[in-house]
């Protein structure tokens, strides 16, 4: 197996695990949103919502960009293989 292949597998399964943790972000984004919905801001310290629904936008906002970065590396790195062949 080339050095480019197994560089690949390893990117694929990168992919593989920023896309789950993409998907945890905004699972936690939707539940957040959610429990404002049914508890209501006179439950909830709106401004302790509103910090942690940033945090969590940002963190998927990073995840996204990171995955993008890869999805370059990976289509790159494809193309390398396939010429080599």
């Amino acid at each position: 197996m080339s050095v480019d292949f197994e560089k690949y597998e390893q990117l694929v399964y990168r992919e593989d695990e920023l896309c789950f943790k993409l998907k945890t972000y905004q699972e936690m984004i939707s539940e957040l949103l959610m429990l404002v919905h049914k508890r209501g801001t006179s439950v909830l310290d709106l401004p302790t919502v509103e910090e942690v629904l940033t945090t969590l936008h940002s963190a998927e906002i990073t995840c996204l960009s990171e995955l993008l970065d890869l999805r370059l590396a990976k289509t790159i790195l494809s193309n390398r293989i396939g010429q080599s062949e």
